[in-house]
């Protein structure tokens, strides 16, 4: 089965569309894709937004009521924010210039991801290959023009995807709120100037090592969009999840930890 919607992505295949499009698919077209794309497994996520209660889903916020529908203290922090930075959407040249040095000075929060840091060239390259609806928006010192904080944003379907985000570890503290400034101004422009169906912070993340998501549901009042999950794996990974998920909370492998957490979420067992 040929199917262009699914992309391959971490040894996984994933849709690559706007997330309310995905339908749940049969076991047999399932293989298929693994098959095709020569991955280890398949996530097919449906039945977006139920109101049926889940252990999978999308983080989301669908409407803008801007200063007023936040907290006085959001308030204070984004109006500081505001008042250190200029927030826009920038150029891939400005993200060529000074992306690279955000990206990598990001990584050194985070102690729990199985991500590895990109070489400058592989980063810049990434730049230069075409995403229709890529979009970034950046964090900028007002003094001394400063790249802080940026925003790759994928736009399809009517909802844009706040992709990777990513800011400078010492402007993280010290009254700056850069993050507070920047979502602000996003969700402005994604929901109340373009009018999109919604904006999309990821999934339930299964490694957890960012609090992004719990920040933005306290902050910025985006909310749960309970979802289905199902997981399918090639014959070996089957094989291997099986026997190690009764044990799963003693495994030393951090990228094996988060796969059977995964499982975890598709059989409603977290």
């Amino acid at each position: 089965m040929k199917n262009n919607n699914y992309v391959f992505y971490k040894r996984g295949i994933i849709y690559s569309k706007a997330p309310h499009k995905e339908e749940q698919l049969t076991e047999k077209n399932r293989l298929e894709l693994v098959n095709e794309h020569n991955a280890w497994f398949i996530r097919n996520t449906y039945n977006f937004d139920s109101s049926e209660k889940s252990s999978f889903w999308f983080v989301i916020k669908d409407s803008f009521g801007g200063m007023t529908e936040l907290k006085g203290r959001t308030r204070n922090k984004v109006r500081h924010a505001l008042n250190f930075f200029e927030i826009v959407q920038i150029s891939v040249t400005l993200m060529r210039e000074q992306g690279y040095d955000v990206y990598k000075d990001s990584f050194y929060r985070y102690q729990n991801t199985t991500d590895a840091v990109a070489t400058r060239s592989s980063f810049l390259a990434e730049l230069d290959r075409f995403k229709e609806g890529r979009e970034f928006w950046g964090v900028i010192d007002k003094i001394d023009g400063t790249l802080v904080a940026y925003a790759e944003n994928h736009c399809k379907e009517d909802m844009c995807d706040y992709f990777m985000l990513k800011a400078r570890t010492k402007y993280l503290s010290g009254g700056y709120y850069p993050f507070y400034g920047l979502f602000y101004k996003m969700n402005e422009y994604y929901l109340g100037e373009c009018k999109m169906d919604y904006v999309l912070l990821g999934t339930r993340s299964a490694t957890e090592h960012s609090k992004i998501q719990p920040f933005m549901i306290s902050k910025f009042r985006f909310r749960k969009a309970y979802a289905g999950l199902t997981l399918t794996y090639v014959p070996l990974l089957r094989f291997i999840v099986s026997v190690l998920y009764p044990v799963r909370s003693y495994v030393p492998s951090l990228r094996m930890q988060t796969m059977l957490r995964l499982e975890a979420m598709a059989r409603g067992e977290i």
